[in-house]
């Protein structure tokens, strides 16, 4: 329990003098009574209780208004701000594919209007796999054996073709085409290379 300070006042020659009795201060008006200790202790007593502690505020600032260490200064996130991309050009839908049948081929989508096929490294569609290499037929083949392209027909139309340009033969549904004609493809249209049953793959549309 805390305890309230007692204060003694004595009165010496019709003059009073108060002194507190912990010795935190006196105060003597007229003649001077001491208390036990000394006015010097008292007073030193007093001065050390009453001087002023600094606050953490006041210590935070100084008088020219900047900020010390002790002050944490919020910051804002920062976000990335994505480079700008240029817009992808839209993939065109295939007007034809090709199944291939045979290890060696592979499937083709027709994106382009013309393509070629052969052993020679220009075709669009290179016969130049290792498997297909090490086959008997490899050597059938011709440099450009055949192509597939598409014209536009009535009311904005298009039509599918295969033309021969091989010495072996190229075959649609087991009929020959022949070196230099046409023909037009239709849905699961089976292509055969230099024998009508070595059949490479359907072309679906």
């Amino acid at each position: 329990m805390s305890q309230e300070p007692e204060v003694e006042c004595q009165q010496s020659q019709g003059s009073g003098a108060c002194s507190q009795s912990q010795g935190v201060f006196s105060q003597s008006h007229g003649p001077s009574s001491q208390a036990p200790g000394g006015s010097s202790q008292s007073q030193s007593t007093s001065s050390s209780s009453t001087s002023t502690v600094p606050t953490s505020s006041q210590s935070s600032h100084s008088s020219s208004g900047t900020l010390s260490s002790l002050d944490t200064v919020s910051t804002q996130e920062l976000y990335s701000i994505p480079e700008d991309q240029e817009p992808e050009e839209p993939v065109p839908a295939p007007w034809a594919r090709l199944w291939a049948l045979q290890d060696g081929f592979s499937n083709l989508e027709c994106v382009n209007d013309n393509y070629w096929f052969g052993r020679d490294r220009s075709c669009e569609y290179c016969f130049d796999e290792p498997l297909l290499k090490r086959t008997d037929k490899y050597r059938t083949y011709s440099k450009k054996h055949f192509r597939i392209f598409r014209e536009k027909g009535p009311k904005d139309s298009y039509i599918a073709y295969i033309e021969d340009h091989s010495g072996n033969g190229t075959f649609v549904n087991r009929e020959l085409v022949g070196k230099g004609r046409r023909l037009p493809l239709s849905n699961n249209s089976e292509i055969a290379l230099s024998v009508p049953n070595n059949k490479v793959g359907p072309v679906v549309r």
